[in-house]
């Protein structure tokens, strides 16, 4: 995962969140980051084709609004799977 090759801190806006799920998914017709935060709240973010295999995403007001460790996780939909990449 690549996130403006920083760390990302609590209240930033417009930090590029991009995960590499390393196969081709470029027929995916949803895709979605889904998230949980340090205190255990869970949520999605729409995400983005970026190239052949990968997701991105921008934060926007309000979306990094806790301090700790937080766990990404890519959803994919395509024609003939839908599923999630690794933790």
């Amino acid at each position: 995962m690549i996130v403006n090759n920083r760390d990302p801190f609590l209240g930033d806006v417009g930090t590029l969140i991009s995960i590499d799920v390393q196969q081709d998914i470029s027929t995916a017709t949803k895709t979605l980051i889904k998230f949980k935060k340090p205190d255990g709240t869970t949520g999605s973010w729409p995400a983005y084709l970026e190239g052949l295999g990968a997701v991105d995403y921008i934060t926007v007001q309000g979306d990094l609004d806790q301090v700790g460790t937080w766990y990404l996780q890519v959803y994919v939909e395509m024609p003939t799977w839908k599923g999630h990449s690794s933790i």
